[in-house]
């Protein structure tokens, strides 16, 4: 089985398994499979907590991560307070100025790879989003490599790893470097403002430093991976199938993040003794919202393993429900629609993704690919 399939497959066994037994202990969590289950951990925020630090019955050695600080891990009222104040920046408007760059970063970074082909993750996916983050912020895209290492040090500082002194390190100076580096632009901002979303947030107040900084992260490091993902996921799914190019965009992008969504769970923590799917759970316990199953659903989707662009949209939970339902979910998919559109556009003749070149990661909730090469001919 080649890397391609295993992430296929992988996918429907997943939800197939779930459908089997919708609720389950396994690795220290309850994983939730079936769409009203996933879709009532989501939405239930006073029984499903996002605060890890708060109501998390075991130890937390990633404590000091600070995505567990932003509103991403928070619960009302301090998640409210804060996505009011970042939402006053981050608009419809603001986001949709992004457009041109977008499509003209796209045309760049194919046009800058070479006549065979190219590396669709650190050529493409990575540098995609960083430049689009960087426009929404107005920091340096020529910090790309640091913005990628600062995010790759942050996000892998979670769990197990967090107690590596190798990782803690490396997530430490990461973290100063980040932090030096956002602290220093809120200066010249603040004398200087521009037409930015830092900008907004800086000079309207409301916010500290420290929830500046770590508001930064969170979109630097989730607004980027998660868009890289989806960019990585659509490209899959035009391999494996290409009438697919000459479908609608809007159609193919919402079916792919319902196929191969972005993150396959998130995590949530039962702030009261609850009852799932008949099994009884306590309080302080992790509990998976597994969204690859729940966007499987038989229940919700028709014949859920075939990928159908023309179904209707609006009913997969890949941006989460509720009060966490992603700030940037336009955004994600702006870019991965134009991103669509340029590669269908400007490459020419016939383009495969080479088996060998696609290197991947299992986990519990997904399969990560870490590697991927896209090869074309004229």
């Amino acid at each position: 089985m080649t890397s391609t399939e295993v992430i296929f497959e992988f996918h429907e066994r997943t939800a197939a398994d779930g459908l089997r037994e919708p609720v389950r202990f396994e690795h220290g969590a309850w994983f939730v499979h079936g769409h009203a289950d996933v879709d009532r951990v989501l939405t239930e925020h006073a029984t499903f907590s996002s605060d890890e630090l708060r109501h998390s019955a075991e130890a937390v050695p990633h404590a000091d991560n600070p995505l567990l600080r932003t509103m991403l891990a928070l619960d009302p009222p301090e998640h409210h307070r804060q996505r009011k104040l970042v939402s006053r920046a981050f608009t419809p408007k603001a986001i949709a100025a992004l457009k041109p760059r977008i499509a003209a970063t796209a045309r760049r970074l194919l046009d800058a790879a070479g006549p065979d082909g190219l590396d669709f993750i650190d050529g493409f996916a990575y540098p995609l989003p960083i430049s689009t983050i960087a426009g929404l912020l107005g920091v340096d895209p020529g910090r790309q490599a640091d913005f990628v290492r600062w995010a790759e040090a942050v996000t892998s500082f979670a769990g197990s790893f967090a107690r590596d002194p190798s990782r803690r390190a490396e997530f430490e100076k990461a973290y100063d470097e980040l932090t030096a580096y956002f602290r220093e632009l809120f200066e010249v901002r603040r004398t200087a403002p521009r037409d930015d979303v830092l900008s907004t947030l800086v000079t309207a107040g409301g916010l500290t430093d420290d929830e500046l900084v770590d508001f930064c992260a969170l979109l630097l490091i989730n607004g980027h991976e998660t868009t890289k993902t989806l960019l990585v996921n659509a490209l899959l799914c035009l391999d494996r199938y290409p009438w697919l190019r000459a479908a609608p965009v809007e159609g193919v992008v919402e079916e792919v993040l319902r196929f191969l969504p972005p993150s396959g769970g998130t995590d949530r923590f039962t702030t009261t003794a609850t009852t799932i799917g008949g099994h009884a759970i306590g309080p302080g316990e992790r509990v998976v919202a597994m969204i690859v199953s729940a966007n499987r659903d038989p229940a919700v989707f028709a014949d859920p393993h075939r990928f159908d662009h023309r179904r209707a949209a609006g009913a997969h939970l890949s941006f989460g429900h509720g009060i966490h339902f992603c700030l940037g979910a336009h955004l994600a998919r702006w870019q991965a629609e134009i991103a669509l559109s340029v590669l269908v556009e400007r490459l020419p003749g016939r383009w495969l993704l080479p088996p060998e070149s696609v290197g991947i990661r299992t986990t519990p909730v997904g399969v990560d690919v870490t590697a991927l090469r896209l090869d074309w001919d004229g």
